[in-house]
């Protein structure tokens, strides 16, 4: 999640802006920094917005933490296996068996319409939680946390997040 981190913030850095247009971060990572192809920048993208790195607001991608606090290496290139994540096996008796999603991004729709916050506060309290628990935790999770230390209700979507977490209802 660091290198993600470290990724996400160079567009900002390199540009000195605090968003940028989704081509212009892409093409800032494919073509001005030559870290990318186009594709796997648009891949980047994505889970930045995923993990909740980045959000959208107005047509433009808004980082989610403080870019200035990254510390990017002098002459600093991404792994080029970063994006890889190793997948967990299947379940024996899960096969062919759906799992309900829920998106992060939709977690953060439920808890600012249950408490008025807005999304940007939500997600610097996730980031920061996730920091002190040291990423170990599944970000629907962490965003559950901070819904409840906030006084928001979450069980409408506890059922949900368990079992597309946990692969099983709380």
């Amino acid at each position: 999640m660091e290198e993600l981190r470290r990724v996400v913030s160079a567009p900002f850095k390199k540009n000195l802006t605090a968003s940028l247009p989704e081509k212009d971060f892409e093409f800032s990572l494919a073509f001005d920094l030559k870290w990318f192809s186009p594709k796997i920048a648009s891949e980047v993208k994505g889970r930045a917005l995923e993990a909740g790195l980045l959000s959208l607001k107005n047509g433009a991608l808004v980082p989610g933490f403080d870019v200035e606090s990254v510390r990017l290496p002098h002459a600093y290139r991404p792994p080029e296996n970063f994006l890889e994540f190793k997948e967990k096996p299947e379940k024996p008796g899960n096969a062919g068996r759906h799992k309900e999603e829920i998106s992060f991004e939709q977690i953060l729709d439920f808890v600012s319409a249950d408490t008025g916050m807005n999304r940007q506060r939500l997600v610097s309290e996730v980031n920061s939680m996730q920091d002190r628990l040291s990423y170990l935790v599944d970000i629907r999770i962490v965003a559950l946390i901070v819904a409840k230390k906030f006084g928001c209700n979450i069980e409408g979507v506890l059922g949900k997040v368990s079992r597309a977490v946990l692969g099983f209802s709380y």
